[in-house]
C-alpha cells in the first residue's frame, strides 16, 4: 500500500463512488489494498470479494463494476484493469513525483492529527538487572523496543517511553555478598558495572561447591530487607556503578526515556497488595505461600508472596503497575518482554483486574537471542557482554574502513567505524520478526552485501558522493519521460508513510528494515543501469531529484529504526 496521504485520495474517490450505489458503510471500511504480484499489473490492487454479496453477484462481476466506477474518477489514475476478483490500479508518475515533493508535509500533518486522537501509552522496554552484565540478549529487548518507540510516534500514537530496573533480590544480594567477601579490599576498575557483573558469575560458581556459603547469601538478602545501613550503603554504591553502566549504554545506542522506575523503590507497597489480595480473599495461602490461583482456566498458579515471606517479580509488578497510573496520565501500559513470560503478564493483568485496575495493559513480546552453540545463561557466565561485543565490531568495522580509506585520520576512521558497529549490532536485532529467534553471528552482521546495516550504510554514502560531484543542478523539466524502473523507485517511495504504519499495527520493526533493504537493493539495481550525473542536463536534473527523495527515504526509516547515519564510507 502507498502513503495514506496519496493512496487516501484514490480510496476517497472510490469510496464516494460505492456509497452512492447504497453500499453501507459496514462494507466500504472493509476495502483492503495490496501490491499486485508484478508490477505489469499495475501498482495498487483492490480486493472486492467483500462487494460480491451486497451486489449479489461473482467477485469477477464485482471487480468489474468497481473498475468502471473508477475509470478515469481522479488524475492519479493512469489505468485500471481487472484480475479475477482484484482491480489492479496503475498511477502516473508525474502524479507520484510532485505528490512526494509534498509527501512529508502532508504526512506530518497526519501524524498530528492521529496524535491529537491517539490514547497516551506508557511503553515499558529494557529492563536490566543491576548487579548484573548487560549482555546481548538485553540489546533485543533496547533495540525492538526503541525501535518499536519509533514507529509508533511515526505512526502518530502518543507514546511515554519509560524503563525499569530490577535492583533488589536474590541476584542482587550474591553479587554484594561476593563482592564484600573476596574484593572489598580491591581497586575498582574504571568499568566498574562489568567488574561487578563478573561477581554475579563468581558467586553463583562458588555457592555450587560451598552450599554452606547460602545461609551467608540468604542473611545478606534478609539484611538488605531489613534497611540494615551498612548493606544498604553497600547495596546503594554498587548498584549506582550498574546505573552509571547502564546509562552510558542507553547514550552510545541512542535509547532515551521520559523517566525510569527502580524495584526497590515500590517493592513494599507490593507485599501490602499482596495482603490486601489476602484478606479480601482474592488469593489464598499455599504451604505458607501468597498465591493467584487459575488452575482452573488452566493458566497455572502465580505466587505472589513465597512462603518465607520474600517478595519476587509479581510482587513488584503489582505496585509498578499501580504507580505508572498513579503518576501520570496514561491510558495504556504496554510492557515488552521475551516470549518465556507471556504465561506470567497473563497471570499478572489477570490479578490485576482481579483487585480492581480497570486499565488497559498489554504486553509485547519477542522470541530469544542464542548463539552459536546454544542459549546463553547470566549464571553459569555463557553470555556476550555487551562491551566486548560493540568492542569486538567496532574493531572490525575499523579494519574495514582503514582498507577502504587509508588517507583518513585515525580519529576519522574510529567515528566512523564506532557508528558503523552500532549500526550493525542494532540492525541485526531488529530485522527479523519478532517471533524468530536470533542465531548471534558476529562474523556476519558487518558484511556489505546482503541483509544488513553496513549495506544500508553504504548506499546511504553512494548517494551523499553522487550530490558531491553533481556541483550545479539546472531545473527538472516540467514533463519527463520516466522508465519503467524510475517508475517503480517512486511507486516504492509513495510506499514508505504507509510501511511504518503497518510496522507500528504488527509491532514489527522488521517490516520497516525489509522496506529499507528493498529501497537500497532497488536503488542499486537501478544506478548499476542508469546514468545519473553522465547524461543530458535534464534527464540528471531529474534523476537527481529521484535520488535525493530515495536518500531522504532511507535515512529517515533507518533512524526510525535507530541507526546511526554513517554519510562518508
Amino acid at each position: 500500500m502507498m502513503d495514506t496521504s496519496m493512496l487516501g485520495q484514490i480510496l476517497v474517490v472510490l469510496r464516494e463512488k460505492l456509497v452512492e450505489s447504497g453500499v453501507p458503510d459496514a462494507v466500504i471500511e472493509k476495502i483492503q489494498t495490496s501490491e499486485p504480484p508484478s508490477a505489469e499489473l499495475g501498482d495498487i490492487a483492490i480486493a472486492c470479494f467483500f462487494l460480491a454479496p451486497v451486489w449479489a453477484v461473482k467477485p469477477i462481476e464485482a471487480a468489474t463494476r468497481v473498475a468502471e466506477m473508477l475509470e478515469g474518477a481522479h488524475d492519479a489514475i493512469a489505468a485500471v484493469r481487472v484480475a479475477g476478483p482484484y482491480v489492479n490500479i496503475s498511477v502516473r508518475t508525474e502524479w507520484l513525483v510532485a505528490g512526494l515533493s509534498h509527501a512529508g508535509s502532508l504526512r506530518k500533518k497526519e501524524v498530528k492529527t492521529r496524535l491529537r486522537k491517539s490514547p497516551r501509552i506508557m511503553f515499558e522496554y529494557c529492563q536490566p538487572n543491576t548487579h548484573k552484565e548487560f549482555h546481548i540478549g538485553h540489546m533485543r529487548n533496547a533495540c525492538y523496543g526503541s525501535a518499536l518507540v519509533n514507529i509508533w510516534r511515526g505512526a502518530g500514537r502518543n507514546v511515554m517511553a519509560v524503563t525499569y530496573n530490577n535492583d533488589v533480590g536474590s541476584g542482587v544480594s550474591k553479587t554484594v555478598w561476593a563482592y564484600k567477601k573476596f574484593h572489598s579490599e580491591e581497586k575498582p576498575p574504571k568499568e566498574k558495572g562489568r567488574w561487578l557483573a563478573g561477581m554475579y558469575v563468581e558467586a553463583t560458581r562458588l555457592l555450587e561447591e560451598h552450599p554452606e556459603w547460602k545461609e551467608e547469601v540468604s542473611d545478606v538478602l534478609r539484611k538488605l530487607e531489613s534497611g540494615d545501613k551498612e548493606w544498604h550503603k553497600l547495596w546503594k554504591t554498587t548498584r549506582q556503578w550498574s546505573l552509571d553502566e547502564f546509562k552510558a549504554i542507553y547514550k552510545e545506542l541512542g535509547l532515551k526515556f521520559d523517566a525510569s522506575f527502580n524495584e526497590s523503590d515500590i517493592k513494599e507497597r507490593g507485599h501490602e497488595i499482596a495482603e490486601e489480595l489476602l484478606q479480601r480473599g482474592i488469593a489464598k495461602q499455599s504451604q505458607g505461600a501468597v498465591i493467584m490461583d487459575f488452575e482452573a482456566m488452566k493458566k497455572g498458579v502465580l505466587i505472589l508472596r513465597k512462603s518465607d515471606g520474600a517478595g519476587n517479580y509479581a510482587t513488584s509488578d503489582l505496585a509498578l503497575a499501580e504507580k505508572k497510573f498513579k503518576k501520570y496520565v496514561v491510558d495504556e501500559a504496554v510492557i515488552v518482554t521475551d516470549n518465556r513470560q507471556d504465561l506470567y503478564f497473563e497471570q499478572l493483568f489477570m490479578t490485576l483486574q482481579a483487585y480492581g485496575f480497570t486499565q488497559k495493559f498489554t504486553h509485547l513480546s519477542y522470541d530469544l537471542v542464542t548463539l552459536p552453540e546454544g542459549a546463553m545463561s547470566s549464571r553459569k557466565g555463557t553470555v556476550v557482554l555487551y562491551e566486548s561485543l560493540r568492542d569486538e565490531v567496532v574493531d572490525g568495522a575499523i579494519a574495514e574502513t582503514e582498507k577502504r580509506h587509508p588517507e583518513w585520520s585515525a580519529k576519522k576512521v574510529r567515528t566512523v567505524a564506532h557508528a558503523l558497529a552500532i549500526a550493525a549490532i542494532k540492525f541485526t536485532m531488529v530485522r527479523s520478526s519478532p517471533q524468530k529467534i536470533i542465531v548471534f553471528d558476529k562474523s556476519e552482521m558487518l558484511s556489505f552485501e546482503g541483509y544488513t546495516a553496513p549495506y544500508l550504510e553504504y548506499t546511504l554514502a553512494r548517494i551523499s558522493s553522487i550530490f558531491k560531484k553533481a556541483g550545479r543542478v539546472v531545473r527538472m523539466p516540467k514533463q519527463f519521460a520516466w522508465t519503467e524502473r524510475e517508475h517503480a523507485l517512486w511507486v516504492k517511495l509513495a510506499r514508505g508513510g504507509d510501511v511504518v504504519d503497518s510496522a507500528a499495527a504488527a509491532n514489527d520493526p522488521s517490516e520497516l528494515a525489509r522496506y529499507c533493504f528493498e529501497l537500497a537493493k532497488d536503488f542499486a539495481s537501478y544506478y548499476e543501469n542508469s546514468h545519473v550525473l553522465d547524461t543530458d542536463a535534464q534527464v540528471r536534473a531529474a534523476r537527481l531529484l529521484l535520488c535525493r527523495n530515495i536518500q531522504a527515504s532511507l535515512s529517515t526509516h533507518m533512524q526510525m529504526l535507530g541507526l546511526p547515519i554513517v554519510s562518508e564510507m
